[in-house]
């Protein structure tokens, strides 16, 4: 027995060390990293709280012209409350992470500018803004024309929200790389809104050259709060720091003042006001763009907070960007944060900038330099994305709640009869509720096909369809098991080619990811993870059964496929870590059933080292051999240059992940269910179980294997809460149809309309 179990762990272990070398293999690829130029400038226009539709709908012969010769897409700015502290999105757009920002952010001057002591008038004296720096932080500030004198208060609201990270990394690089950044405008109304600076300072808070305070106003009756930005002292300034940077932040202002004053307006009034201030950034845009040379310049075009009217639609987070430069091509921006054309994140930003200077800051960054790809029609392909995406943001729980009570209403009526008096829901009905719980997920991946016209038709798509397909199996197989084999294979083979060759029906079906949350943006997210493996356990050990197939044909059948279950999880493909962690520790388990070894602490405890070892290996390997690392890779450099604080920090992330959901997340409701349900059944029906498990050992063993991997999603996983109660439908579901009074009378019961049952 002991010899036994020694050969069993051996070859799990070979196996797992086989996956690790294979999936670790480095990708050739090119790093092509441009020599520093002479004369080379970036130059940021700031148009804040806009729309697309807006900037489409402006006369901008100016941005029409950088299309051209450019790149255009989403900008994910997600951070840390944004939505009530707009300069949320300017720190962490510097900072590379989502951050939060202090409130008085925006208290940005000129160095030398005088202010009163005490805002009292009590005593005449006056400080400057050096002064001030030097009494808030105890230190004298750097050389540099514009100090923000909240650093200190910057810096500690960002570092207690994300602890071990760089307060003003852009600045803090760009200084140490030998490139000058300077910024100009403002967003001033009533009081000082440089939030800006957040974006361009350094570290100390400091930025080496710039213009922000408020002689760049010029008061006007005309528009909304009665100031708007003096285009002829803005230029002034513009024309002064230019020849002295590399780097210009342009802050025009104008949009983000309507957007805090347009409360009392009417809608037609405000979209005029709106486009009126667009119009003068591009006449202004265009000024700029005489002052240098096109051919060594990148102009972007950002905006870091969404407008009101695209939060109220529920887009909270993505917001136009432009790109253009002489070696960008015209089309959609993406990167490989996202791995998604036309959309980028903030991640991104700084690493973008770096990459035009020839400065690779991939430990540094946790984003990747933005990428044009080759589009005619990029505007149309944009509002497309757009409008799929509002789609899913607002229905996403819409598809989810209705998933949700099927199941409930299924495992109530496959469960309650068994505890309680109740008679039950009929055979029948149980039957299709059954089968069409198990088509669903095939369903919900096909759905976008249709292209979301509306809510009502996508519903009966999905459910009805579900249904439709599970009366038709059950026709053609007239075997519950068998037909159940079918849909979960179906599910697991659609998964996996999606994931290694179509690599877009799950990231834009119902149960994929959000593009605004920005949680995942490419490969196989949690509830799909839960699924994949669920329905493949489910549809090979039920074939198992069916075909009465040996062990040692079971082993290489099931270690065949779970292999590519592996690879479609790991970093370069699915990049799910938690998923691949789980379903190598799945792999292992289920040889382990397969061969009757009886589970243990001590073999257990083994193999989940054992699989972390191969999940570090894979990491690292992927840390050092990919010349852009995943998020395995990238988490790894992080804790190596981070520390252990680094690490405290991601669990830290990942625990409060795990909490936020236990909370808030609908599946609970499912996950709680089937908590009680594997109590109950253990401790009242014991016997029911021990039947099932004589009656049907190969399809048993899946459903032990399907139990533990649901308990493994769940401690690997900061979602695990929703991948495991989807796992565990596949157990549940099926278990239900055995458990059921009926069922155990005769394996196989003919029904009045001749299919069967099982």
């Amino acid at each position: 027995m002991q010899k036994g179990w020694k050969t069993i762990f051996k070859y799990t272990l070979n196996l797992i060390l086989a996956m690790c070398l294979v999936l670790g293999m480095p990708i050739s690829k090119s790093e092509a990293t441009s020599d520093r130029t002479e004369g080379k400038k970036t130059i940021i226009l700031i148009l804040d709280e806009v729309s697309l539709e807006e900037i489409l709908n402006s006369d901008t012969p100016n941005i029409d012209l950088l299309l051209e010769n450019g790149a255009m897409g989403f900008m994910n700015t997600r951070a840390r409350s944004s939505l009530s502290n707009r300069g949320s999105t300017y720190l962490s757009l510097g900072m590379g992470v989502r951050t939060l920002a202090s409130t008085q952010g925006g208290l940005a001057f000129e160095r030398n500018k005088m202010y009163p002591l005490s805002d009292y008038n009590l005593v005449p004296e006056y400080v400057t803004v050096s002064d001030l720096y030097k009494l808030y932080t105890g230190k004298t500030p750097p050389d540099g024309e514009i100090i923000n004198v909240a650093i200190g208060d910057i810096e500690r609201t960002a570092l207690d929200i994300t602890p071990n990270n760089q307060v003003g990394l852009l600045g803090k690089i760009a200084r140490e790389k030998g490139l000058v950044i300077g910024v100009a405008g403002n967003s001033d109304l009533n009081t000082s809104s440089r939030e800006v600076t957040m974006l361009a300072m350094d570290e100390n808070g400091v930025i080496p050259f710039g213009s922000v305070d408020s002689d760049l106003l010029t008061a006007d009756a005309d528009v909304f709060g009665g100031i708007k930005i003096n285009q002829e002292r803005l230029l002034e300034e513009v024309e002064r720091i230019l020849p002295h940077v590399d780097m210009l932040f342009i802050d025009y202002g104008d949009t983000a003042r309507i957007q805090k004053t347009d409360r009392l307006t009417t809608v037609s009034v405000r979209e005029e006001q709106k486009i009126k201030a667009i119009e003068r950034a591009d006449s202004f845009l265009g000024q700029v763009i005489n002052e240098v040379d096109l051919g060594k310049t990148l102009f972007m075009v950002i905006t870091p907070n969404p407008s009101r009217e695209m939060v109220n639609q529920g887009n909270f987070a993505l917001t136009p960007i432009i790109m253009s430069g002489a070696n960008t091509e015209k089309g959609l921006l993406t990167s490989n944060t996202t791995r998604r054309e036309g959309l980028v994140t903030n991640f991104d930003f700084g690493p973008t900038i770096l990459n035009f200077f020839g400065i690779a800051e991939s430990k540094s960054f946790i984003g990747e330099p933005m990428q044009a790809v080759s589009n005619e029609n990029p505007t149309q392909v944009l509002l497309s994305n757009q409008a799929q995406i509002l789609y899913l943001r607002n229905y996403r729980s819409v598809f989810h709640r209705s998933f949700i009570i099927l199941v409930g209403i299924t495992l109530v009526g496959f469960y309650l009869p068994r505890f309680t008096k109740w008679n039950g829901l009929p055979a029948k009905i149980l039957n299709y509720l059954s089968l069409t719980v198990i088509a669903i997920p095939l369903t919900m991946m096909t759905v976008s096909l249709f292209g979301y016209k509306s809510i009502i038709f996508d519903l009966l798509y999905v459910f009805g369809g579900a249904f439709l397909i599970a009366y038709i199996l059950n026709k053609i197989f007239r075997q519950n098991l068998m037909t159940m084999a079918i849909l979960g294979l179906a599910t697991s083979v659609l998964l996996l080619i999606d994931i290694y060759f179509v690599e877009k029906l799950m990231i834009i079906s119902p149960l994929g990811s959000d593009a605004i949350a920005g949680g995942r943006f490419y490969g196989i997210g949690n509830d799909y993870m839960g699924i994949l493996l669920g329905s493949t356990l489910l549809g090979v050990f039920s074939l198992f059964h069916l075909y009465k197939i040996s062990k040692p044909i079971m082993a290489v059948s099931i270690t065949s496929y779970m292999f590519l279950v592996i690879v479609a999880l790991s970093p370069f493909f699915g990049a799910n870590m938690g998923g691949t962690l789980s379903a190598m520790l799945i792999a292992s388990l289920t040889l382990l059933t397969i061969f009757d070894k009886k589970f243990s602490l001590k073999k257990i405890t083994i193999i989940v080292i054992g699989v972390i070892v191969g999940i570090i290996l894979l990491a690292t390997l992927d840390a050092l051999f990919n010349p852009n690392p995943t998020h395995a890779g990238k988490a790894l450099e992080s804790l190596i240059t981070g520390g252990l604080g680094k690490f405290f920090e991601i669990i830290n992330s990942k625990l409060g992940q795990v909490f936020w959901n236990l909370i808030h997340a609908s599946w609970n409701v499912i996950l709680f269910l089937q908590a009680i349900l594997m109590v109950l059944l253990y401790r009242y029906k014991s016997e029911i179980l021990m039947k099932i498990r004589e009656s049907y050992p190969n399809l048993f063993k899946g459903f032990a294997v399907i139990l533990l991997g649901g308990i493994a999603i769940f401690l690997f996983n900061d979602t695990g809460t929703i991948a495991a109660a989807l796992i565990l439908i596949y157990l549940f579901i099926p278990l239900g149809m055995l458990v059921n009074k009926d069922n155990l009378k005769k394996r196989v019961k003919l029904q009045e309309d001749g299919s069967y049952i099982l």
